[in-house]
């Protein structure tokens, strides 16, 4: 989603607080305002995160910023991921996005360590994977130039 500095604040202010958390990205997701703004991914995340920065929180930044966020808000990683991007941190992502080639995408999938996989790893999910990116791709465009901030945030 992409976060006003007051919207962003309230989230922030439940980090590790995981009931808090999961509130107040509700009411954040129950906002038509702000959900217009936010940007789908559907089960694209794992296999964009894994690509680009297999390695996780140890990835190169800001490869590990579009999905990893800067730092994770949750405390429980079981149950969800909520990560967070300051305005600066999302116009550097943006900037990685904006010259990240779907061929280097691809380039990175084909290479993606084993135990990262899933079932469906292959040419069908690729093309899954990089129709997704494209609309990631815009989205931290945008919330570059509106300087807004970035939660991420995905259930298990």
């Amino acid at each position: 989603m992409r976060l006003t500095a007051e919207q962003a604040a309230a989230v922030l202010a439940c980090t590790g607080d995981d009931e808090a958390l999961g509130a107040a990205l509700s009411a954040l997701e129950e906002n038509e305002e702000v959900y217009s703004r936010a940007c789908e991914t559907d089960k694209a995340w794992d296999p964009i995160h894994c690509a680009i920065a297999p390695e996780g929180d140890e990835a190169a930044w800001p490869a590990r910023g579009v999905i990893g966020g800067a730092r994770k808000l949750q405390e429980d990683d079981d149950e969800s991921w909520v990560t967070h991007l300051d305005p600066a941190e999302v116009a550097e992502v943006a900037e990685y996005l904006a010259v990240l080639s779907d061929e280097e995408f691809s380039r990175a999938y084909a290479v993606m360590p084993e135990e990262l996989r899933n079932p469906e790893y292959g040419p069908d999910e690729e093309g899954y994977a990089l129709g997704w990116l494209a609309g990631v791709r815009t989205f931290f465009a945008d919330a570059a130039s509106a300087k807004e901030h970035v939660v991420f945030s995905v259930g298990f």
